[in-house]
């Protein structure tokens, strides 16, 4: 079974449970996670939702879907404003984990997307303050997405979430897969390790 669609329908089959909340949504395959997350999230219907950027700039929006090779996005001129892609209605913010930030915890979106969490995997601290910002979400959904595997390891996520799921397309694509971990096998030589 092709990796892509393993992973699409666990994503699915994660909206439709109703007893999970937390999804760790990890992997090498960058842009296919961004793409099949978005595409399943649309399936549902007509969702509301908020990507929390985390330590981003305002390029952070376009970013996001740069990852998803949706280059012809219009994003919101600023936070909080609301835009249309497809069925989905998706809004923005900054999330600051320098102190606890309850701003959104009286907000029940459909789903709340937090990424990129890379820049967050080797601070236990914030990793604890984003897990009870989860706890407190009133969001129906919260998916924690991974960028840049395996030179960021998300492996601490792993305790507090329902459910992980990782797509690598070793299977799909076998050359870029290889050539991904080739490559940070020689960064890692490089640097010593």
């Amino acid at each position: 079974m092709s990796d892509v669609k393993n992973a699409y329908d666990q994503i699915l089959d994660f909206m439709s449970n109703t007893t999970e909340r937390t999804l760790l949504l990890r992997g090498i395959a960058d842009k296919e996670k961004h793409q099949f997350l978005l595409k399943a999230l649309n399936a549902q219907g007509n969702l509301k939702g908020l990507v929390y950027l985390i330590h981003t700039s305002k390029d952070g929006m376009e970013d996001f879907f740069r990852w998803a090779e949706l280059y012809k996005v219009k994003v919101p001129k600023k936070y909080g404003q609301g835009m249309k892609l497809s069925n989905l209605t998706i809004y923005f913010d900054n999330l600051t984990i320098k102190n606890n930030s309850e701003k959104y915890d009286d907000y029940a979106f459909d789903f709340m997307i937090i990424w990129p969490i890379q820049s967050v995997t080797k601070n236990e601290k914030e990793i604890q303050m984003l897990k009870e910002m989860a706890e407190r979400q009133k969001t129906k959904k919260i998916i924690f997405l991974t960028l840049k595997e395996p030179w960021y390891n998300p492996d601490s996520f792993e305790t507090f979430v329902d459910r992980i799921i990782k797509l690598d397309c070793e299977n799909d694509d076998p050359k870029e897969y290889q050539r991904i971990l080739t490559a940070y096998e020689d960064d890692m030589k490089r640097r010593g390790y």
